[in-house]
């Protein structure tokens, strides 16, 4: 049975994304505050929050010194 006074997750989610997008008179802190809940409702701020893709690898290929200690002479 559903309370029709409490709430349920996505009319919190609609209210906090309807303050973030100053579709009222919010103020900015109001909006600050509204950031951060959805942020930590979509786990934003945990270890890998703010990473969409893995971190770049530099793989550098330099060639390998001849025993004689030529480099390719071409």
């Amino acid at each position: 049975m559903k309370r029709e006074k409490v709430a349920d997750t996505e009319e919190v989610l609609e209210a906090l994304t309807s303050i973030l997008r100053r579709e009222n008179e919010a103020r900015p802190g109001e909006v600050l505050k509204a950031a951060e809940l959805l942020g930590k409702q979509y786990g934003l701020f945990g270890d890998k929050g703010w990473q969409e893709a893995e971190t770049p690898r530099i793989v550098v290929n330099v060639p390998k010194e001849e025993k004689n200690g030529n480099r390719d002479q071409g």
